[in-house]
């Protein structure tokens, strides 16, 4: 791509969101908001990930030592928690922020300095490919923008998006229940500001450029500091017109095809993940043709993974999978089944039943959790869960939880896409209610009331080092084997080229008691067959049955005649032979010629970017 193609395709872009500006100035904006022409051709830079990445996700301050910067803990608590086996770390809002978790920004482009600072962003990307949030929606109410509104002076009272009375938001989807419009006294009188999320986070105007660029200037200093992987938060609300549902909008669309553009010249490389907690089918239209998002978080499996572990029922997962639509050419998925957010429940609407749903919300409940709501043109409706993903199956004394949650991430492990693991998961935090002000603390008794606006809080919690360690001991250190264990997994899992993130996926229907799928072929070398047992009993697989539906000629309809080895237990199976799998256990089978041993040498080994 040339100079020449880029500023076309900028200009492109420019004259779909706003038709009627001049738009050959705003094409040199753009490009000097984002850090300039390049100098030369753009060239590719190439893939982008393979088999060998994995990411974790973690609040700068997830866990901290007393008297030690945030981002310095971090740093070593990675190394501790998992060796070299990640390779990407999503840090989760690192700037300064007025509530929810981080995501209520008082300033983009300032690290929070309780946290650290720009070094340490840069120390991270040293050792990590680092992604970070574009919090793109809106602005915290302490930005000094919302002064400026309130006082009429610019830029704050162009920034900021209003709405008339007469306004008609009565199609808008949004996921809270709180009040939409804001009432703010300016010196022309009331005005009504659009709120989104909550009341402490002021939506931006799109419709002015300025708001463009501004975003587009946080997006070159985080190139700067090293920052190559993009999470567009919440970007499905980012443009609104009354009478319209206001997520979706086309320009919305066609603003995260500009960041592409730009940050494909600016930074090859450099990948965006689009964060849209909305059905399936809106959530991967921000693939585009292939010129959007490269990852989208792929938000039905959270609610697939629980429901199928929780019910022992492997069937709505499977028949997912079965219909799941490949991505475009260098696009994947970003999977992950625990977050700093809830289990959202508006991904799997038309893939599980009403009863179903219902049953999900009952077990986080029943598990110490809770649920959140969303506004809809009806009312309000199941949004999300609220609960501890080590809670939701295992608890502190449940054998069999343990284990499916371990099966639970050893079949995220085995999808197609980018896996990504969250702190709290990988430690097994519990649940826990903390009012506002008061300090977070574990809970072992599930009995205490839920404190119904502080419900995310539950996976957002902070701890010291020392409750990690003591939490990572307690219960006899079931915590700690999990872990290892599901370290020791993902090393296998980073040495074998099947599992590359854009190797086929077949669905492999073994009934409802097993989640089977079929990854690899020829191109990469390699098949591996994934079989978890997520019945809640023994299980035995007859290698003839499962050659029988294996597709004809593949590896997998070899197994039958030839045996193959579990790569997980490292176990031979000869011909003719049958697995016997306990309660969540999971095998990887492939031919004895196709194995292939772990890739222990992480970082060192990804993919240079």
């Amino acid at each position: 791509m040339t100079v020449g193609d880029l500023r076309s395709r900028v200009r492109r872009h420019l004259e779909f969101v706003y038709p009627q500006l001049p738009t050959l100035k705003l094409v040199d904006d753009v490009l000097a908001a984002i850090g300039g022409e390049p100098a030369g051709e753009v060239s590719d830079a190439g893939p982008r990930w393979d088999q060998r990445d994995i990411a974790v996700i973690t609040y700068a301050d997830s866990i901290t030592e007393a008297g030690r910067v945030p981002m310095h803990t971090l740093l070593e608590m990675l190394d501790d928690l998992t060796g070299d086996v990640v390779t990407v770390v999503h840090v989760l809002p690192f700037y300064p922020a007025s509530s929810d978790g981080g995501f209520a920004v008082t300033d983009h482009r300032a690290v929070d300095p309780r946290l650290g600072s720009w070094d340490d962003i840069t120390a991270l990307s040293d050792t990590y490919t680092l992604m970070a949030d574009l919090v793109v929606n809106h602005v915290s109410a302490d930005h000094p923008w919302m002064d400026q509104f309130c006082q009429g002076e610019m830029p704050g009272s162009r920034h900021l998006l209003t709405a008339e009375p007469e306004d008609d938001t009565s199609s808008v989807v949004r996921p809270r229940t709180a009040p939409l419009l804001r009432e703010v006294e300016t010196p022309d009188g009331p005005r009504l500001l659009w709120c989104t999320f909550s009341h402490d986070q002021i939506d931006l105007d799109f419709a002015e450029p300025e708001v463009l660029l501004d975003l587009l200037r946080t997006v070159a200093c985080l190139v700067d500091a090293g920052v190559r992987w993009f999470r567009l938060d919440a970007i499905a609300y980012l443009w609104k017109e009354p009478g319209t549902s206001c997520v979706n909008l086309p320009q919305t669309h066609e603003i995260v095809k500009l960041l592409r553009t730009l940050l494909d010249a600016r930074c090859p490389g450099s990948v965006i993940v689009t964060e849209t907690n909305v059905p399936h089918d809106q959530n991967v239209a921000y693939w585009g043709a292939g010129d959007e998002a490269h990852l989208v978080y792929n938000f039905s499996l959270p609610p697939l993974v629980a429901h199928t572990m929780l019910s022992g029922s492997a069937v709505a997962l499977q028949q997912w999978l079965a219909q799941l639509e490949p991505p475009p050419a260098g696009a994947s998925y970003f999977n992950f089944i625990a977050s700093h957010d809830g289990i959202g429940l508006r991904p799997v609407e038309g893939l599980l039943s009403g009863a179903q749903i219902f049953r999900l919300i009952a077990a986080a409940h029943s598990a110490g959790g809770t649920h959140s709501e969303f506004e809809t043109p009806a009312g309000p409706k199941a949004y999300e869960l609220n609960v501890s993903l080590w809670d939701l199956f295992a608890g502190d004394r449940d054998v069999l939880g343990v284990a499916q949650f371990l099966a639970a991430h050893t079949v995220m492990l085995s999808l197609a896409g980018i896996p990504a693991l969250y702190v709290h998961a990988l430690l097994g935090t519990p649940s826990y209610w903390a009012p506002i002000g008061a300090p977070p603390r574990i809970v072992t008794d599930h009995g205490l009331p839920p404190v119904e606006q502080n419900k995310r809080t539950i996976n957002r919690r902070k701890l010291t080092l020392d409750e990690a360690v003591d939490l990572l001991g307690s219960q006899d250190g079931v915590r700690r084997r999990v872990l290892v264990e599901l370290v020791r997994r993902m090393l296998v899992r980073r040495g074998q080229p099947a599992f590359h993130p854009d190797s086929a996926q077949v669905s492999l229907d073994l009934g409802s008691r097993a989640f089977g799928v079929i990854r690899g072929g020829p191109q990469w070398d390699q098949t591996v067959v994934s079989i978890t047992n997520v019945s809640h009993s023994q299980l035995t697989i007859d290698f003839e049955v499962l050659s029988g539906l294996c597709p004809p000629g593949s590896a997998g309809a070899q197994f039958v005649h030839e045996g193959c080895v579990d790569l997980l237990e490292d176990r031979v199976y000869g011909p003719g032979s049958r697995a016997s799998l306990t309660a969540g256990q999971t095998i990887w089978l492939c031919l004895e010629a196709e194995r292939r041993g772990p890739a222990l040498s992480g970082r060192e080994a990804a993919p240079q970017r």
